[in-house]
């Protein structure tokens, strides 16, 4: 199963996560200046699979810069 789900994990779209989170939230909105300030930060999606929910977690976490 876990194969599965990395494999799944590696397969979703930014528009998939999108579309979850709204139809799990509602509407959220977004100040323009974070949006138009988020390409500049170093930061990447995170998601987590919890098996015993089933659920997903999604987060920001800082880039590590790979030298």
């Amino acid at each position: 199963m876990t194969d599965n789900i990395e494999g799944l994990v590696t397969s979703i779209s930014i528009n998939q996560v999108l579309v979850a989170i709204l139809e799990e939230q509602g509407r959220i909105t977004v100040p323009t200046l974070r949006f138009l300030d988020a390409g500049a930060k170093e930061k990447e999606l995170v998601i987590d699979y919890d098996e015993n929910g089933p659920s997903f977690t999604f987060s920001l976490r800082d880039k590590i810069e790979q030298q």
